[in-house]
């Protein structure tokens, strides 16, 4: 995979690859002004809501029928960004920043669809379990916990900090941070790099203003390398989101060894014969989970993620525990591959490299000095055997250090000891 950084006009930048495979165009458009530059908590969160409330000329039934009209499209808050993405036509690509343009410069962002939205995003806050399920892990691995802002423990600001925010304070956000030299353009697209750059160009970097007193943020990134135990404080949330770290040392650029514990995991995640069959629909202990890894410099975390009723917290623990030493112990089947490649393939249209997938490893990889080979990727994964997904998952298991985190409703008195938990996941 050829991988470009080229400049954008006014300060923008553009990374871009060509997409070998059909002709589609993935994109990420993304503004370097993530919950992190929040100055009340969840604003940032906030203002990417109030971007679909309505322009000058589009009611908010119209913004969303025109925005949600691409075959993909979607926009996020994260700790370090807000993102625009989409999986469009090619031939669309246009008339889709162009709409971006639109909702940046001409969103009226009216005091009454701030408050509409303030019922919106509380909903959001004490409801909605994909805003919630990862946040213990993010606490964690960013070290949130010494930031002032995110005393409210979510990203998305609690019910008394929305209540402060004003259209001032989501108007001056978006003037200093929606400027055309804070954006990034991730792409994948069948077409050239310099026609992308003339199409971003024009509809989207040239029609949207400078800001020259734009300070560069700074962007720490903490990494969980030490056996935590985390305790976080109650929330108003009537339920327990479970992270438990795995951190193994391993060669940072083994890049075989990776698409393996990908496969491997991909068994673990089976609703038909992995973990959450224990958890979900054996036990009944969790309403959703799953497993995946992040790669560091100097190691890397198995990661387990779940929400679960706060009197299930230790038995969600054990069974995990007891799932894992299984798999230590008795290994993957051949069937069990066969059955995850079979549905691999079945799906082949959404394993694509789409943009929030390969862009963001892209991304990361640039820390690296690596650039995916995706063809490769592709081949090692596909060649993988069962022996392959066990001696990875061995290995990883082996040198493995755990750590908890949990958000939400915590029995404390009964709560699992660290003793307890480090001997539980112990692997020889």
């Amino acid at each position: 995979m050829k991988y470009i950084q080229t400049n954008l006009n006014n300060g923008g930048k553009l990374y871009y690859t060509k997409n070998r495979i059909n002709k589609s165009t993935y994109i990420d458009v993304l503004f370097d002004c993530g919950a992190r530059c929040d100055t009340i908590p969840g604003l940032a969160h906030f203002c990417e809501h109030m971007f679909f409330s309505g322009t000058k000329k589009m009611s908010k039934d119209e913004v969303w029928k025109k925005y949600w009209s691409f075959i993909s499209t979607n926009a996020y808050t994260s700790l370090r960004d807000i993102v625009f993405t989409g999986n469009i036509f090619t031939n669309e690509l246009g008339d889709y920043l162009s709409t971006i343009a639109t909702l940046i410069t001409e969103s009226t962002f009216s005091s009454e669809a701030i408050k509409k939205e303030r019922k919106v995003i509380n909903q959001e806050i004490t409801g909605s379990i994909d805003k919630h399920s990862n946040i213990s892990y993010k606490f964690n691995r960013y070290n949130l916990f010494k930031l002032p802002a995110y005393k409210e423990n979510t990203f998305c600001g609690s019910a008394k900090t929305i209540a402060q925010i004003t259209r001032k304070d989501v108007v001056n956000f978006i003037k200093k941070y929606f400027v055309a030299n804070n954006v990034q353009i991730y792409i994948c697209s069948p077409i050239s790099v310099s026609k992308v750059k003339r199409i971003a160009n024009k509809n989207l970097v040239d029609k949207i203003p400078v800001n020259n007193k734009l300070e560069k943020l700074d962007y720490d990134f903490y990494d969980v390398v030490n056996n935590n135990f985390v305790k976080t404080q109650k929330a108003d949330i009537k339920k327990t989101y479970i992270t438990l770290n795995l951190v193994f040392p391993h060669a940072y650029d083994d890049h075989a060894f990776y698409k393996k514990l990908d496969l491997a995991l991909d068994i673990v995640n089976d609703s038909s014969i992995g973990l959450l069959k224990q958890l979900r629909l054996k036990k009944d202990l969790v309403y959703s989970g799953g497993v995946n890894y992040i790669k560091m410099k100097e190691n890397c975390i198995l990661i387990f993620n779940c929400n679960c009723e706060p009197n299930n917290v230790n038995e969600v623990i054990k069974t995990t525990a007891e799932y894992f030493k299984s798999i230590f112990k008795e290994g993957f089947t051949l069937e069990n591959l066969i059955r995850v490649k079979r549905y691999a393939k079945h799906n082949e249209v959404s394993k694509l490299p789409s943009i929030d997938i390969e862009f963001n490893r892209l991304y990361n990889y640039r820390w690296y000095g690596k650039v995916l080979d995706y063809k490769k990727l592709k081949k090692i994964k596909a060649k993988a055997t069962v022996e392959d997904c066990n001696n990875v998952i061995k290995e990883a298991f082996t040198n493995g250090k755990v750590s908890l985190s949990l958000y939400g409703q915590i029995d404390k008195e009964n709560l699992i000891t660290k003793n307890q938990l480090n001997e539980m996941f112990k692997f020889n």
